[in-house]
């Protein structure tokens, strides 16, 4: 008889771990991968337990100590994050340490710089320990730039963004959060 593979383990009891999907977006389009990446935890948590999933801009203040893992996110500009992420970064530094975090960036072309450079994904992602960054191509659209940014993007650009990348990464993200047991809440 054919060995078979074990049967995969019960759900485990007790709350569904909670996730934070934060992000810092100057012009929507950071919004809205943080929204797909959101959305589809939801979506693949379900298929594994469930994953409590709450989508929030950093200028709200999320409290990371609520949550078991978190996916941030921001746009890049001149090769930096949103200086509204690398605050809230600055602020929840300790708690972002004690828990699993994940890191994305969105740009288009000319966007992250080679290494790493103080501001950047990698930077973060290095500070705070994360598991992973990971970056997705962006969307300009020019009606919303402001002069300064014109200059930077003198061109129409199309739309970069992978919506199949972003559900695969948040899919491979999902499974590994619902292996893992939910922080003891306090209080």
């Amino acid at each position: 008889m054919p060995d078979t593979p074990p049967a995969p383990a019960p759900p485990t009891e007790g709350p569904a771990p909670r996730v934070l999907v934060a992000f810092a977006s100057r012009h929507g389009a950071t919004r809205e991968t943080a929204a797909t990446v959101a959305r589809e935890l939801t979506r693949a948590g379900r298929a594994r337990g469930g994953l409590s999933v709450v989508l929030a801009p950093v200028q709200r203040q999320p409290d990371a100590v609520a949550f078991d893992a978190v996916v941030l996110g921001s746009g890049i500009y001149s090769g930096r994050w949103l200086e509204p992420a690398l605050d809230w970064v600055g602020r929840m530094s300790s708690e972002l340490r004690d828990r699993p975090v994940w890191l994305f960036s969105t740009g288009v072309p000319g966007g992250p710089l080679p290494g790493r450079a103080v501001g950047d994904g990698r930077w973060v992602a290095d500070a705070i320990g994360a598991r992973q960054h990971r970056s997705f191509g962006g969307r300009v659209e020019p009606r919303l730039l402001s002069p300064a940014e014109r200059v930077e993007f003198p061109i129409e650009l199309p739309d970069q963004r992978n919506g199949d990348a972003v559900r695969d990464w948040s899919v491979r993200i999902a499974a590994e959060i619902a292996g893992r047991p939910a922080l003891a809440r306090v209080g």
